[in-house]
């Protein structure tokens, strides 16, 4: 039997290529994001883009229009272009969207940046792009004062007011040129880079991927403009970056709020504001769709639930359709390099992706670089179907991420009969928890500092809450003797940050896996893990 998809995937057998269905293209090649937002926010002044739930703040797309072009003529007068860079790094608060949007309106690329980053992350990725300003929540204001020295960009508030700093609400205030405002043309045309958003790399260390304006102007949207959208993702996640694009472009109301995700906040919100589409990353449709909060009742209003960002039970996903059989309960691979690439919404399929979204293509090969065919294993290589621009100041891995034109992420997988993707491993070594990305290398290098440590291994252990939990194989050295609980004390006191620690505990082994060459097979290491822990 057929499964049930969304989008046709067809397959070449000549080329041994799998399509989804052609990218519409709605745009000229040379448009800009902010020429496209700034028509669609001039039609229909009273629709309701945006509502702040933790104060019911309301923005149409007048208001969005008013408040975008006010900044944007600030950016303007401050001499910005698109040779520059505007730093972002705040929560779900009500003017991130009019920062982010006068950006587009001034084609210069912001970058946005998680605020619950190590600093010694953030500072990272900043030393890469070097805003000229940088807008944040005043909580965050003296690190990011701190991180940001080098180059001493302005800094201004999103939330929150710090004495002798202005605030985005200083720049908001109505301008004479405001009804006469036109977005910024583009310079260099549709490939030049319209935001800059972070992604974890080969290399284990988060990169700065560029995305261009024809891109962005290439986002399709599963949802109508009288739709209610609702995720916790902020907009340095694509997720939340991407449901903030197709609200400015197709005028679909999103639900923003500065409180972390949980089951009760998310249900509340759902029945308040009869939300119609919720995204979510798998450990948070965990807690949602276990919690006795989410009932028929509450979360009747939704017909359109998504799940990305990492592995997901079948069980759960058909808990959910049982839960609200009238809701498209979809699960979905992607990336930040690629945007969506698959979506799956029949779950009698065991851990398949599904089909491919339009404009994606996926070929499979296999270890002497040769394409591979139905049902056969090998490295997954994706083709957006535009011109990807790549690792911002990092030649070496952009060129080793393009494989002559495709993007090859290192996840192995396959496609069955009936043109669904399976994904058989993570990308290299990457592990996430709670949608944070972490490497085990990091979280071995401090279970080795450890004198009675002989050899160690990090895995991550499938948790169906949160995602990849980080589990330690160890080896102790002869005639010396540790307990699991020192080891996992340990890294909780090197490592602050609750993803990093070791959430699936120690096991204690003789050896650990490797292949002919010596390196750790992790897969074969996480069964281990597995079984010795049961």
């Amino acid at each position: 039997m057929t499964a049930r998809a969304i989008f046709p995937t067809s397959y070449d057998k000549e080329t041994k290529i799998w399509s989804g269905v052609p990218r519409s293209t709605l745009y000229d090649y040379n448009c800009s994001v902010g020429q496209v937002v700034y028509n669609s926010l001039k039609c229909w002044a009273t629709n309701v883009l945006q509502i702040t739930a933790d104060d019911d703040t309301v923005l149409t797309n007048g208001d969005v229009l008013a408040l975008a072009s006010r900044i944007a003529l600030y950016f303007r007068a401050e001499g910005l272009t698109h040779e520059d860079r505007v730093g972002i790094i705040g929560r779900g608060s009500t003017y991130v969207m009019p920062v982010a949007t006068a950006c587009f309106f001034n084609t210069t690329p912001f970058h946005a940046i998680n605020s619950s980053r190590e600093p010694q992350v953030v500072a990272r990725l900043y030393s890469v792009t070097k805003p000229k300003i940088m807008f944040c929540d005043a909580s965050d204001y003296e690190t990011i004062k701190d991180i940001c020295k080098d180059w001493a960009p302005k800094i201004i508030t999103l939330t929150g007011r710090v004495e002798g700093v202005p605030s985005v609400e200083d720049l908001i205030k109505p301008h004479p040129a405001e009804a006469s405002y036109k977005p910024t043309p583009l310079a260099t045309g549709g490939d030049q880079t319209a935001v800059v958003l972070c992604s974890s790399g080969t290399a284990g260390l988060p990169k700065a991927v560029m995305l261009s304006h024809r891109h962005l102007c290439s986002t399709n949207s599963f949802c109508f403009s009288y739709d209610v959208l609702y995720t916790s993702a902020s907009i340095d996640w694509m997720t939340g970056f991407s449901i903030m694009v197709m609200s400015l472009i197709y005028g679909l109301t999103r639900i923003v709020s500065e409180q972390p995700f949980s089951a009760g906040n998310a249900a509340a919100i759902v029945q308040k504001y009869k939300v119609t589409c919720i995204a979510m990353a798998p450990w948070q449709a965990y807690e949602l769709y276990t919690s006795p909060l989410a009932t028929a009742e509450t979360l009747q209003s939704l017909k359109i639930s998504f799940v990305i960002g990492g592995w997901i039970s079948l069980a759960l996903l058909r808990k959910c359709q049982a839960l609200l059989p009238k809701c498209y309960i979809m699960f979905s691979y992607g990336t930040t390099e690629t945007g969506i690439v698959t979506v799956n919404i029949d779950q009698s399929l065991e851990n398949s992706v599904g089909r491919l979204g339009p404009g994606m293509r996926i070929k499979i090969l296999g270890e002497n670089r040769q394409p591979l065919g139905v049902n056969e294993v090998g490295e997954v290589l994706i083709d957006i179907g535009l011109k990807w621009l790549g690792y911002l100041d990092n030649a070496e891995d952009t060129a080793a991420t393009l494989e002559d034109g495709w993007i090859n992420l290192g996840d192995l997988g396959y496609f069955d009969a009936d043109n669904n993707l399976y994904l058989v491993d993570r990308k290299k070594d990457l592990l996430k928890y709670k949608s944070k990305h972490y490497w085990p290398n990091e979280i071995e290098q401090i279970i080795a500092e450890l004198p009675e440590i002989e050899d160690v291994c990090v895995v991550g252990v499938r948790d169906e809450r949160y995602g990849d939990a980080a589990g330690a194989l160890v080896i102790r050295k002869e005639g010396l003797e540790i307990t699991a609980q020192k080891i996992i004390d340990y890294v909780a006191q090197r490592v602050v940050v609750d993803y990093k620690q070791l959430n699936a505990g120690v096991v204690f082994v003789d050896h650990i896996p490797t292949n002919v060459n010596g390196k750790v097979m992790r897969s074969e290491a996480r069964n281990i893990f597995d079984e010795r822990s049961k």
